[in-house]
């Protein structure tokens, strides 16, 4: 073991003052004893305003209390230029035996003897082809005892109990990071070793950033900045390095350290607000514990002369015997991170850190995630155990990225298929509004080969593509970015209305024969029972077999068999065919009529997708569950409004659909759309939305992510789907629009 000591965090204080001593006083340990406190208002200014609204909270309270903490906890870090200079050591070499790319660097701070020099080591999954997330972890010891494999960037270490330098290797070993977890869930991870940004003991500013960028007066200020302050600093020096990798989503940096270091990751997290997400481990007082809390460790305790005084501004020790008048908590602290998401471990032993604490200051800091509609991006894991960092956290910490980030993976091809020129779009609408003369121009002409050029020879039908962007040739034969699957969802139907409005404006004898084996593509795809299917005539996922109503599918081709059967473009086929047309428009209503959700024999609405068969309503993907949609639904009574002489099946369901959507509307709230992401938030004054979801019985809102698992809170849902999908809309407002009308007509 060359001499290392392999030991977990909660032993360290046996072999090393990286970690507490515990004190001569016996810790109040006894829930019942801790007495009563009162915290500081969090949405409170200190002129006593409230804070409502998240343009208060940023523009004032969230600088007011930055400064409180700086003032009084941990130390004014200096507005200096200074950087570091980056030595590479090594780029996207081999590492963890080929699970990873391998990149190192040292960032360095002066020069010659009194250099500062910050190892990082950087891991990127090998298979890796975009840019990836990254957890930036600070730990106790140096990354060649962390990772133990060749080519790591050895040096000198700290031995704080002595106050010397020795060889990494001779260093401690804290047992209990792994990158591994992280890097299989296609992220990377960079790794730091603390004191090589500033050692951990009384006087170590004189060998760390603190001696080249301020904080080393004998006595300092009683603001002056402790060596949490400087930790922090170097992490942010560490942040700008990864957001110059290549390899590093710099969007999606998160950060970790355990116990003191949980401690500088918070202040470093409220600093800096690049770091996308934080997840301080085992934190405890000072960090993300309550100071109030008479329980465990206290501020008498930790920023003791004898102590940690050194982590800390000098100030902070006044408030030892005066805890109520400390003007922050951390409460306070935690909130500093709003919006963005974050994750405390702890673990259910550990009663020198109160992990009580934590869960308390948890719900006292969700009123500012409140303000963002984020509540459920602040949350608490608890592991069975003391002051440990182990592998159940390590699983929990790694799935809470895959939560907030999503995977690299499906992310980077959503990214490919959004940029790809041929991806499915809205393009037919605005054709569509084009005078008749237009259909017969150039343009249209070019439009209409492109068109043709895309047809599938065998079904006749189109693939799920924009299939007027480029000729088939031009292209290369590649497809949109579901292939050259035959899909019916925004596919043949916009085709088919092109050729015919081309063929009315400029007879071609090429657009006939192809606008009838589209009909005939649409009208094999029927089953027995009007429904259709997501694709035809393969089915290349668990659910494509079934009958949909999915993203409009089926009133887009009922509305298109409709205008076959009695729009003026379409009688250039044969009069079978249009009559063919009818039927199957008339089964297409009659499967409506007999999917419409009864819940405790009351008629409701529609589910997305339904058996083809039994017409039982069915799921989809993972996040599309069995479900009442007020998405789809909307257009399918819309459909049946539209119907000139409405029988009353018909009418009984236009009356019950309406009356499902007047029960079911959602006020008091309105869902921001910032691109990336959707936020709810309370707002009485907004009009009604509708959910995509509603449990069938209850017509509660449900949410989905990718884990299937269904949840009532769209911020419970990971930040991928949040903002990938529509969850809330306005689609009530329009039926109950025309509906007002409709009913007028027909009473």
């Amino acid at each position: 073991m060359h001499g290392r000591i392999l030991i977990g965090i909660a032993a360290l204080a046996a072999a090393t003052t990286a970690l507490a001593q515990t004190p001569a006083r016996k810790p109040n340990v006894d829930e019942a004893s801790v007495g009563s406190y009162v915290l500081p208002e969090l949405l409170r200014l200190q002129d006593g305003t409230q804070v409502r609204d998240k343009a208060v909270w940023e523009s004032r309270r969230r600088p007011e209390l930055l400064e409180l903490f700086a003032a009084n906890q941990f130390g004014r870090t200096p507005s200096v230029a200074a950087r570091p200079r980056v030595e590479t050591i090594e780029r996207d070499g081999v590492g963890l035996g080929g699970l990873a790319k391998r990149s190192q660097v040292r960032l360095v701070l002066g020069g010659g003897a009194d250099a500062v020099k910050i190892r990082v080591v950087r891991y990127l999954p090998a298979k890796a082809t975009t840019r990836v997330p990254v957890l930036l972890h600070i730990g106790f010891s140096p990354n060649v005892l962390v990772f133990d494999e060749p080519g790591i960037d050895e040096g000198m270490a700290w031995d704080v109990r002595n106050k010397v330098r020795v060889p990494d290797r001779k260093a401690t070993l804290l047992a209990g990071f792994d990158a591994r977890p992280f890097l299989e869930k296609g992220y990377g991870v960079a790794h730091v070793y603390y004191g090589d940004i500033e050692p951990d003991f009384a006087g170590g500013a004189a060998f760390g950033v603190r001696k080249h960028l301020g904080g080393v007066n004998d006595p300092r200020r009683p603001d002056e900045w402790g060596a949490i302050g400087a930790w922090s600093w170097g992490l942010s020096r560490i942040l700008d390095w990864l957001q110059a990798d290549p390899g590093v989503d710099g969007g999606k940096i998160a950060l970790s350290g355990a116990s003191r270091l949980g401690k500088t990751a918070l202040w470093a997290a409220a600093q800096d607000p690049r770091f996308a997400l934080v997840m301080p481990v085992i934190s405890g007082e000072s960090g993300a514990a309550i100071s109030r809390r008479d329980f465990g460790e206290t501020i008498a305790d930790i920023a003791s002369p004898s102590r940690f005084h050194y982590w800390f501004a000098p100030r902070y020790f006044s408030y030892a015997a005066d805890v109520a008048n400390l003007p922050v908590d951390a409460h306070m602290l935690l909130a500093l991170v709003a919006p963005r998401p974050m994750l405390l471990v702890n673990g259910d032993e550990d009663t020198w850190s109160d992990w009580k604490g934590e869960s308390a200051a948890a719900e006292a800091a969700r009123p500012a995630y409140a303000l963002y509609g984020a509540q459920a991006d602040l949350a608490v894991f608890t592991h069975k155990g003391g002051h440990k960092l182990l592998p159940e956290d390590l699983a929990a910490m790694s799935d809470f990225m895959a939560r907030q980030f999503g995977d690299p993976v499906l992310v980077a091809r959503n990214a490919a298929m959004k940029a790809n020129l041929l991806r499915p779009s809205a393009w037919w609408p605005a054709l569509a509004d084009k005078p008749q003369g237009w259909f017969a121009s150039d343009e249209a002409r070019r439009i209409a080969d492109n068109i043709l050029s895309w047809q599938d020879p065998g079904s006749g039908g189109w693939p799920l593509m924009n299939t007027t962007a480029q000729h088939r040739d031009a292209a290369g034969g590649a497809t949109g970015p579901w292939g050259s699957r035959a899909a019916l969802i925004k596919a043949t139907v916009n085709e088919m209305r092109f050729l015919a409005r081309a063929q009315a404006a400029r007879s071609d004898t090429r657009f006939v024969p192809a606008i009838d084996r589209g009909l005939g593509y649409i009208l094999g795809a029927q089953y027995p029972t009007g429904g259709f299917p997501h694709s035809w005539p393969t089915f290349n996922t668990p659910y494509d077999h079934q009958a949909t109503f999915n993203d409009d599918e089926m009133v887009d081709l009922l509305e298109l068999l409709r205008d076959v059967a009695t729009r003026p473009e379409f009688k250039v086929l044969p009069a079978e065919r249009r009559r063919a047309a009818q039927t199957a428009f008339d089964r297409g209503i009659d499967f409506i009529l007999k999917t419409q959700i009864r819940a405790g024999g009351t008629l409701t609405a529609w589910a997305q997708q339904y058996d083809e068969k039994t017409l039982e309503p069915r799921g989809a993907r993972k996040f599309e569950p069995v479900a009442i949609s007020g998405g789809e639904s909307a257009n399918v009574l819309l459909l049946l409004m539209s119907i000139e002489r409405p029988g009353d099946a018909i009418k009984r369901a236009i009356h019950a659909g309406a009356a499902w959507y007047r029960a079911v509307a959602i006020t008091g709230i309105r869902v921001e759309h910032t691109g990336r992401d959707r936020i709810v938030h309370r707002d009485p004054s907004a009009p009604p939305v509708w959910a995509r979801y509603y449990q069938i019985g209850t017509n509660r809102p449900i949410f989905v992510g990718r884990d299937g698992i269904i949840r009532h809170a769209l911020a419970e849902v990971e930040q991928e789907r949040r903002g990938g999908y529509a969850w809330y809309g306005d689609w009530g407002r329009t039926v109950l629009d025309r509906y007002a009308g409709w009913r007028r007509q027909h009473p």
